[in-house]
């Protein structure tokens, strides 16, 4: 099958990955490097090792897409700590009541916590976590279970 049959059926899944992960800003660079990308699947396609090309050109297009959100949102900060302005963006809730009830339950984590939560928010895995902070994975996890139980409790109260 050559490119532009593959192309003429195959399209609307792009669209539709970028539909389903709201994309907006920057949609045309999204839909052209996911075009280049199954332009690539396609030639890549071995139909013994994948015989349904549509369960493999969106699980490869899925993961593709998810791999460029993360390495678009790490350009300019690739291990820095968010500011006030990535806070606020991290809190876009819709009232403003909501995002200083975010912010006060924020404030009440520990530095660690803090940091473990705004990288974990930015999508990274334990492992990169782990590497990120300079911990162990167990150290990780305990980070997670303790800002869960903060969360729980500070939503109790409130």
């Amino acid at each position: 099958m050559n490119f532009d049959q593959l192309y003429k059926t195959k399209h609307k899944l792009i669209y539709f990955l970028l539909k389903k992960y709201n994309v907006t800003y920057n949609y045309d660079e999204f839909a052209q490097l996911l075009l280049i990308k199954l332009w690539e699947l396609a030639h890549n396609y071995d139909p013994q090792k994948s015989p349904a090309m549509n369960s493999y050109l969106y699980t490869r297009l899925n993961y593709y897409l998810i791999d460029l959100f993360r390495t678009f949102s790490n350009y300019s900060d690739k291990y820095q700590l968010t500011n006030d302005t990535e806070l606020q963006q991290l809190t876009s809730h819709t009232t403003i009541d909501d995002s200083i009830e975010f912010q006060h339950f924020f404030s009440q984590l520990t530095s660690s916590e803090r940091q473990w939560l705004q990288l974990k928010l930015k999508g990274y895995k334990q492992h990169e976590l782990a590497n990120i902070l300079n911990c162990s994975v167990s150290t990780i996890k305990n980070y997670q279970k303790r800002v869960q139980q903060a969360y729980i409790n500070f939503f109790k109260t409130n």
